[in-house]
């Protein structure tokens, strides 16, 4: 919520500059809200017993994936990094979310083992990094720039055009 607060001021306080991190947050937000297990169980519903849970979560994040790309669909990494973050964020998150579904559902893995506290800190640590990106709108760990030399994109703009 602090992200999207935070970019609806500095939206309103230089007019006519570029929403789309403002949309991206409130996305996230209101991904975030919807999905949040308090206040699902006040309102009767009782996720975190449901065998379930894991698999709406990935569900969430992947109807959020959809509309980010919706909202940012016409910036590039370059001009939005926040874009790359969340993409790459809701992307790991959705992935972990499978495999704890899996683990307790398939496998029936009940005591804990590596990859439960390798879920707990690796989804942390993609919230806390997708927020950064929210607020500060910059490639601060370099995936951008990571990125374009994956795609070669470095080569053709140092290149002279003739």
């Amino acid at each position: 919520m602090m992200a999207f607060l935070y970019n609806v001021v500095k939206k309103s306080s230089v007019p006519g500059s570029d929403a789309t991190v403002m949309w991206m947050s409130l996305a996230i937000f209101l991904s975030y809200l919807v999905s949040d297990p308090l206040l699902n169980l006040s309102l009767g519903v009782d996720m975190m017993y449901s065998y379930r849970s894991y698999l709406i979560w990935a569900l969430c994040d992947l109807f959020i994936l959809v509309v980010i790309l919706l909202i940012a669909k016409n910036k590039s990494f370059k001009r939005c990094p926040a874009k790359l973050y969340l993409i790459i964020g809701l992307t790991v998150n959705m992935m972990l979310f499978i495999g704890m579904h899996i683990d307790t559902n398939f496998v029936n893995r009940f005591e804990p083992w590596w990859f439960w506290s390798f879920y707990s800190v690796t989804v942390n640590v993609m919230d806390v990094m997708m927020i950064t990106a929210l607020l500060c709108n910059k490639d601060f760990f370099g995936l951008v720039r990571g990125y374009n030399r994956l795609r070669g994109l470095n080569k053709l703009e140092a290149s002279p055009k003739s």
